[in-house]
């Protein structure tokens, strides 16, 4: 039995449409999970990467979100467009994209992407 190498959690994260605070669910969480699933598995990578669904990550203001361990590589504000990028460098290569990059980009702004406070 084989364990895999690196785990990507997705957050799906839902709430009311209209909640002061927003959800990945509702920037597409769901959808991009399904997305990082199927590459994965066209590039034949099923067993050493696991595409997992995440409760919510603390970071929906910057959704969607997901981080890939072991690196501990956190991302927001990307879309489905952006899926062969992040598997190709991130999850195959290990390379930080820094424009997605929140341990980066919070740092700079206390915004989050969509321009709401969010309170974290």
């Amino acid at each position: 039995m084989s364990f895999p190498e690196k785990h990507v959690f997705v957050c799906e994260n839902k709430r009311e449409a209209d909640a002061p605070i927003p959800s990945c669910a509702n920037a597409g969480g769901s959808e991009i999970r399904q997305a990082l699933k199927q590459k994965v598995q066209e590039l034949g990578l099923k067993k050493q990467v696991r595409i997992n669904r995440a409760g919510c990550l603390g970071k929906c203001g910057f959704g969607p979100t997901l981080v890939i361990y072991p690196q501990g590589i956190w991302y927001g504000g990307f879309t489905e467009a952006d899926i062969d990028e992040i598997v190709q460098k991130s999850i195959v290569g290990n390379e930080v994209i820094e424009r997605f990059d929140l341990k980066k980009n919070q740092q700079q702004s206390a915004q989050p992407t969509q321009m709401r406070s969010v309170g974290y």
